[in-house]
C-alpha cells in the first residue's frame, strides 16, 4: 500500500523531549502506511520556553511571545492558525487533520482542507467555548460566546470525521445538530514498554530525594488543575510527602502557598521530558488526579496523567469521580473520590494492606495492556482516517 500523507495541525502538540503533550506525535508516528507532518507553535505554553526541533516531520510557527490569558495569548492563537495554515497549503497531504483546544486551529485546518479539496478530520479533546464558560474566561450568551458557538458547529458540521478522548460528549453534539455517527472515541493511552526503568525503586528514590509515602502530581500547574485542593491535603497530611512535577501559570501561586504555610512535605520539581518522568513516577506510591469543580468536566474526561500513573504501577486517587467514571471506578486502581474528597482518597491508598494494592495494581496493567494501550488508540485513530478518506 503507498504511504498516505496526513497534514497534523496543533497549537500544542509538542515534540517528544520537550516535556508537553506529545498524543498526536505517539500516535500518527505508529501509523502504518501513513506520513505525518506536524505544525505546531514555538512556544511551550507550559513552560515559555521557545522550542526547537531537527525532526523534518515537524514544522514550528513562530508566535508572540506571552504570559497568562491575556491578550497576547490570544494574539499567539491567530498567529499559529494563519501561519500553519498559510504553511499546510503548500505542502501535498490527503488528508488534513487538526486538534483542539485552540478552535482557531481547527478552523485554520478546516479553510485548507477545503482549498485543497481534502478531507478534514478534527480532534476534541476539550469543548471549546463551553470550558471556557465553565471555567469562567467567558460569559455565556456574550457576543464572543455566540460566534466561538457558531464557529464550534461549523467546523464539526464540515469535518468528515470527529475524534474525542471520551464517552459522554454525544449529546453536545446532537444540540449542535452534528450526526455523532462520525463521531470517534479514541482515549488516551500508554505505551507500557515506554514506562520500564532498569533502576531499582530504591536507587530511583535516593536519586530524587524522595523518602516516606510520596503523592506525586504531574502535568500543568493550571486553574483547572487544583492545585489548592493538593495544598490543602498536604497541610492536612503531614506524614505524607506531596511531589508536584511540571510547569504552569498556577505553580507559583502554589509555591508561595506552601511557603506562607510552612508546610516541609511539599516539592516542586520542573517540568521534564517523559522519559524522566517515568523513572520519577516509579520512586512513588499513588499519583494525583485533582480537577477543579467545573461543570465541563461532567460531561467526561481521558487525562494523560491517569494513564502515566497506571503505565508507571502507581494506583491512583482522583478527585474526579463523576467524569471519569467510563475510564476507571472507585476501588478499580484506587480511590475516585468527590471533589472535596482528596484527603479521604489519600488515606485510603495510604492505608491499603497488600493484597488491596496488588488488586489494584494488576487491575491497572490489565487496563493499560488492553483497553487504554496507546496500539490500541492507533488501531481506531487508522480507522478514522481511511474512513474520512473513503466516505
Amino acid at each position: 500500500m503507498p504511504q498516505r500523507k496526513v497534514s497534523v495541525i496543533n497549537h500544542y502538540a509538542f515534540p517528544p523531549g520537550s516535556g508537553g503533550i506529545t498524543r498526536n506525535f505517539d500516535m500518527f508516528s505508529r501509523l502504518h502506511n501513513w506520513q505525518p507532518h506536524f505544525y505546531a507553535a514555538d512556544i511551550n505554553h507550559t513552560s515559555g520556553e521557545r522550542m526547537t526541533v531537527d525532526d523534518p516531520r515537524y514544522t514550528l510557527v513562530p508566535i508572540p511571545e506571552y504570559k497568562g490569558n491575556g491578550v497576547k495569548r490570544v494574539l499567539g492563537w491567530v498567529a499559529f492558525a494563519a501561519g500553519a495554515g498559510a504553511r499546510a497549503l503548500s505542502r501535498p497531504a490527503d488528508v488534513i487533520f487538526a486538534s483542539s483546544p485552540q478552535i482557531l486551529a481547527p478552523a485554520a485546518a478546516m479553510v485548507v482542507a477545503a482549498v485543497r479539496r481534502k478531507p478534514f478530520v478534527v480532534e476534541i479533546r476539550d469543548l471549546w467555548p463551553e470550558s471556557l464558560v465553565s471555567g469562567g474566561a467567558l460569559k455565556e450568551g456574550s457576543a464572543l460566546h455566540k460566534v466561538l458557538q457558531g464557529l464550534e458547529k461549523t467546523i464539526y458540521a464540515h469535518a468528515r470525521q470527529i475524534v474525542v478522548v471520551t464517552k459522554g460528549w454525544e449529546d453536545h453534539f446532537r444540540k449542535l445538530g452534528i450526526n455523532v455517527d462520525k463521531v470517534t472515541v479514541v482515549p488516551n493511552g500508554a505505551d507500557l514498554a515506554e514506562y520500564e526503568v532498569e533502576e531499582s525503586r530504591e536507587e530511583l528514590r535516593k536519586e530524587y530525594g524522595i523518602s516516606g509515602f510520596t503523592a506525586v502530581f504531574s502535568g500543568t500547574h493550571a486553574n483547572y488543575v487544583g492545585l489548592d485542593l493538593i495544598v490543602d491535603a498536604a497541610r492536612r497530611l503531614p506524614d505524607v510527602n506531596f511531589l508536584l512535577v511540571g510547569a504552569g501559570a498556577r505553580k507559583q501561586w502554589a509555591i508561595d502557598e506552601v511557603a506562607k504555610l510552612g508546610l516541609t512535605n511539599v516539592t516542586f520539581h520542573d517540568q521534564v521530558p517523559k522519559s524522566e518522568l517515568v523513572r520519577i513516577l516509579s520512586a512513588c506510591d499513588v499519583g494525583l488526579h485533582t480537577v477543579s469543580p467545573q461543570s465541563v468536566f461532567d460531561k467526561g474526561m481521558s487525562p494523560n496523567k491517569l494513564y502515566d500513573y497506571m503505565a508507571a504501577g502507581l494506583a491512583v486517587v482522583s478527585n474526579a469521580k463523576v467524569p471519569i467514571r467510563d475510564v476507571i471506578s472507585d476501588d478499580e486502581v484506587g480511590a475516585c473520590v468527590d471533589p472535596t474528597d482528596l484527603v479521604a482518597g489519600i488515606e485510603r491508598v495510604r492505608d491499603a494492606d497488600e493484597a488491596t494494592m496488588k488488586r489494584w495494581h494488576e487491575r491497572a496493567r490489565e487496563l493499560m495492556t488492553h483497553k487504554y494501550s496507546l496500539q490500541a488508540s492507533v488501531d481506531k485513530l487508522a480507522t478514522v482516517l481511511e474512513k474520512a478518506l473513503y466516505r
